[in-house]
């Protein structure tokens, strides 16, 4: 059985950013095996479990150990992985690559799908510690014109008001593309972290979040174009 190794930097990315990808190595027969880094925020690491569950994840665990990093909401604080020595992230990660030898590791791509510093930082461990090792090595973006279309998305029921935080920019080069999951888990999933953010009508959900959050700007990029595909840039040659 072929492994697939997942880093991420907080609880949630894994539906953000690669929710598509695992839901289908997991159908294909496919060992997923996720790390993650921080505990994230608002006890985002209790819905983990259930996350996962619907997303084909068979097994989780820390990236080095619990609360060696902290999640500060993208300030790039104090224990932060952003403030954390690039060594200091990428040996856990060469280990768990050494131990598990997955023939795929996937992680978000060099810009952090969202501009967020943790996220970068985490992109940029794996690459560092996946310099020699034997397999493929994807980080997740979206694409410029995807991000375009999610933010007209928002504009036409928010005029005028900021869209996002203005670092979700996607990019205009060739991606590989990984999925055909079910839309349905992967909602379900996201759900299970902000209520309704997976499943209840855009028009809704501005009620309570403000046009400037980037996982609103996610959601409405996954209802402009797919959510049952991720794209990749190659981190490795």
């Amino acid at each position: 059985m072929p492994t697939a190794l997942v880093v991420h930097a907080h609880p949630d990315d894994e539906v953000f950013a690669t929710g598509a990808a695992t839901s289908m190595l997991s159908g294909q027969g496919w060992d997923v095996v996720l790390r993650v880094a921080t505990a994230g925020l608002h006890g985002a690491f209790d819905h983990l479990p259930a996350s996962c569950a619907l997303l084909g994840i068979d097994e989780w665990n820390w990236l080095g150990t619990k609360d060696q990093w902290t999640d500060d909401g993208g300030h790039a604080g104090p224990h932060t992985l952003a403030s954390a020595p690039p060594q200091a992230v990428a040996e856990p990660i060469a280990l768990a690559v050494e131990a598990l030898r997955p023939e795929l590791v996937l992680t978000v791509g060099r810009d952090g799908l969202t501009g967020h510093p943790d996220h970068i930082a985490i992109s940029r461990a794996v690459e560092t510690a996946t310099q020699h090792a034997d397999c493929r090595v994807l980080g997740s973006r979206l694409r410029a014109q995807d991000v375009r279309a999610g933010e007209q998305l928002i504009q036409q029921l928010a005029p005028g008001q900021q869209i996002g935080s203005g670092r979700v920019t996607g990019c205009a080069t060739p991606l590989e593309q990984l999925g055909g999951a079910s839309e349905q888990r992967r909602r379900q999933a996201l759900d299970e972290y902000y209520k309704g953010l997976g499943t209840k009508p855009l028009a809704e959900l501005l009620e309570v979040h403000r046009p400037s959050s980037d996982g609103l700007l996610l959601r409405a990029v996954f209802d402009a174009t797919t959510w049952t595909q991720d794209h990749f840039e190659h981190l490795t040659t």
